[in-house]
């Protein structure tokens, strides 16, 4: 059928674009992934790429003229159609019923759709008609109770949706009960008694035999996630979400079973998240052998803990248990701490562990785990090779989907190394299922230039999804995420924040780049607070000046990260960032200060 080729969206606040020149002439043979034509933007002029194969038939917009975001610029004739024809139709005003976008029906209204995809449906794709909405229970079901699903679930609740959640333990998912939260407890607790133990004169205070109640720190962070979990459950009621305790699992499409019972509904949301990979040949015990979620609920505060993995989580947990007086081991196999964070951060972090005394074994591999009467014996090969024992050991090598019995074998639904096959809007091979969060794998189209990106795993990722999903269903909305500027965070002390690329990258992406770098070491604010490390580094075009990565360590730069995420998603330049007032004395004056740098008008260095 005809495919119309239509203005797309090159930035986040682009609403129409200009087509600057045609590099293809109408009869001429298109492939995807061709260079159709030249787009300029109030910020830049670009290519675009062809999503579709074909005869381009018809051009219907000339150069030099304008049109909005959407609008049809020419049609490819990618069937036996013949262009004249197609032409024709076109030059009369009328638009082919075939070349129309498609569109999916909810139950209140049509959700937006992309006008083209490469994602295909397997032919064991049921065939039979769905039954009407009328006739199922729920307009939404969605399996879990996370970051992901309880967002999804609240969203279609406030757009007045009959909607069902299944999860199987406390509402919050792992995030909230046994990650993200209880967590950053611990680690303000373990700061807390690292100020006492190292700075206390320093600040005039001084104190007699100091002691600390583990059992207290963790029976805290247990309350503060009990009492948000009892928030989602009165969000629940406030919207009217039902709410079903149980494991469900996907019969097909439309049919959910929890335990003996089954339930229907227009549309099925998966997102049941993950769960901690073990270490190849060595399985959890949950006592010497322990995952993330044993860390942070320990009867008894270990003498010393083994961490193999130095990625976010075990990092944090590092930081946690030494400032609690635990002697930590640190085994990571690739180069640095943090590996996938710009190179200078996981540096800076290393000096701070070593400062510490924190045993960290970089480049190293852990060969074999074996319990003892006493604790755990590793076996490391490597930079650091040698023998280790420990009274635990935390394995924090990452995370694996979490979709175990999810779908019946006669559901059919498409798996990816265990993660739910979904496009880019979500959708998975079975009609009105979707899938979003840390369960899912993205099938991203050729014409994305994705290859090889891998899916964030991280909350605050699962939660947009969700609810982008949730409006895309009810038809209110079909905006994205643009998945090359997410955000992360990464709580040690001192913390690390990021978005973009790095420095590294961005030189092999053979961007020309300009680095701005402000130390927190010449922060009057950072002094006052005694916490002099670190540094925020901002990455530039040198052609335009758009913001291309962000990379900050130092005494609170997650709560910076905000600010940089807005000026990326506005375009902002580091001269718009600069000639923005930030207060004084704040942590944030360090981001204009490095934007300055970069610009050469850095006022404090």
């Amino acid at each position: 059928m005809p495919a119309e080729i239509n203005m797309p969206q090159l930035s986040d606040t682009m609403t129409e674009g200009t087509v600057v020149k045609w590099h293809k002439k109408e009869g001429d043979q298109i492939k995807i992934g061709d260079e159709l034509a030249d787009v300029e933007t109030d910020k830049a002029t670009m290519p675009m790429e062809a999503f579709d194969s074909g005869t381009l038939a018809v051009i219907l917009i000339k150069e030099g003229e304008k049109v909005k975001v959407g609008e049809a610029i020419g049609v490819i004739a990618t069937g036996n159609e013949k262009p004249q024809e197609i032409k024709n139709q076109y030059s009369t005003g009328a638009r082919p019923q075939a070349a129309k976008p498609a569109t999916v029906v909810a139950p209140a209204a049509p959700a937006p759709q992309p006008e083209s995809s490469s994602y295909s449906k397997p032919s064991s794709a049921p065939a039979a008609p769905p039954p009407k909405a009328a006739n199922y229970q729920f307009d939404i079901i969605v399996i879990g109770g996370g970051p992901a699903g309880y967002a999804a679930a609240i969203r279609a609740g406030q757009l007045k949706k009959r909607v069902l959640c299944i999860e199987k333990e406390n509402l919050g998912g792992t995030c909230l009960n046994w990650g993200c939260i209880p967590t950053k407890a611990l680690l303000d607790d373990g700061a807390f008694i690292r100020k006492l133990r190292l700075e206390a004169a320093e600040h005039g205070v001084s104190y007699k035999d100091l002691s600390i109640d583990f059992a207290r720190l963790i029976r805290r962070s247990r309350e503060i996630a009990d009492r948000l979990s009892n928030g989602i459950a009165h969000l629940f009621r406030k919207y009217g979400v039902t709410r079903e305790s149980g494991r469900g699992q996907l019969l097909g499409p439309h049919k959910v079973k929890v335990g003996d019972k089954q339930f229907t509904a227009q549309h099925v949301i998966l997102a049941t998240g993950a769960v901690a990979t073990p270490l190849p040949g060595v399985a959890f015990d949950g006592k010497k052998i322990i995952a993330s979620r044993q860390a942070m609920s320990l009867a008894v505060q270990p003498k010393k803990i083994a961490i193999i993995g130095a990625g976010a989580i075990g990092c944090e947990f590092a930081d946690f248990y030494d400032a609690v007086g635990t002697e930590v081991v640190l085994v990571e196999m690739l180069d640095h701490l943090l590996p996938i964070e710009d190179e200078e951060v996981s540096l800076a972090l290393e000096r701070v562990f070593a400062k510490r005394n924190i045993d960290v074994r970089t480049r190293t591999r852990t060969d074999r785990v074996e319990t003892t009467p006493g604790g755990v014996k590793l076996t490391l090969s490597g930079a650091k090779a040698g023998t280790i024992e420990a009274d635990v050991v935390l394995v924090a090598i990452g995370v694996s989907a979490n979709t175990a019995g999810l779908a019946a074998p006669e559901a059919k639904l498409q798996l990816v190394k265990g993660r739910i096959e979904v496009d880019p809007q979500y959708r998975t091979n079975l009609e009105d299922v979707w899938g979003v969060g840390d369960c899912v794998s993205v099938r991203w189209p050729s014409q994305q230039n994705m290859a090889g990106f891998r899916h964030p795993d991280l909350a605050h990722v699962a939660h947009h999804e969700a609810v982008n999903c949730v409006e895309r269903i009810c038809g209110v909305s079909d905006h994205t995420i643009d998945y090359r500027s997410i955000p992360a965070c990464t709580y040690t002390h001192p913390q690390v924040a990021s978005m973009g690329y790095t420095e590294k990258k961005a030189r092999e992406m053979n961007f020309k780049i300009k680095v701005g770098k402000f130390p927190f070491s010449a922060s009057g604010r950072a002094l006052a607070l005694g916490e002099p490390d670190g540094f925020v580094k901002l990455i530039f075009s040198a052609q335009y000046g758009e913001l291309l990565g962000v990379h900050m360590i130092g005494a609170n730069v997650t709560e910076l990260l905000s600010e940089l995420v807005i000026a990326k998603k506005l375009e902002a330049t580091e001269a718009e960032i600069i000639e923005a007032i930030h207060p004084h004395p704040t942590f944030s004056e360090a981001v204009m200060e490095a934007a300055g740098v970069a610009d050469g008008r850095a006022i404090h260095l």
